[in-house]
């Protein structure tokens, strides 16, 4: 079978007179596993590894830090430097390159709710 996963994202950016916007939707993309992994992990004020169940392969992951103050970083390994910010409330959509990224909150300890699908 092909094209199993669909993504979908947009950006529209409007403030000074500067406008601009970026939309790509109904892409597929073929997937080779079958598993899923669907949680809400709270995220301390120490890095720990993102949960990604039993997940062979990493492929697409989307989180929302469903915190109202906090934000929180992803690195894609312990001791490594950050690479991605969210903060309250945002989202963000990806494909993951491994399979053990590490999260770390700034203040306080924060929920991440995440969907990973195997490659």
């Amino acid at each position: 079978m092909a094209n199993e996963l669909t993504v979908s994202c947009s950006m529209r950016f409007s403030k000074s007179g500067r406008e601009a916007s970026q939309s790509y939707s109904g892409i597929q993309i073929d997937v080779s596993g079958d598993k899923i992994t669907r949680v809400i992990q709270e995220i301390g004020t120490d890095e720990e590894a993102l949960d990604v169940g039993d997940i062979g392969t990493a492929g697409y992951v989307i989180m929302k830090n469903l915190d109202d103050t906090n934000f929180v970083e992803i690195r894609p390994g312990t001791g490594e430097a950050d690479l991605i910010k969210l903060k309250a409330g945002e989202v963000a959509m990806f494909r993951l390159a491994l399979n053990g990224p590490y999260a770390i909150a700034n203040t306080a300890a924060c929920d991440l709710e995440l969907l990973l699908i195997e490659d």
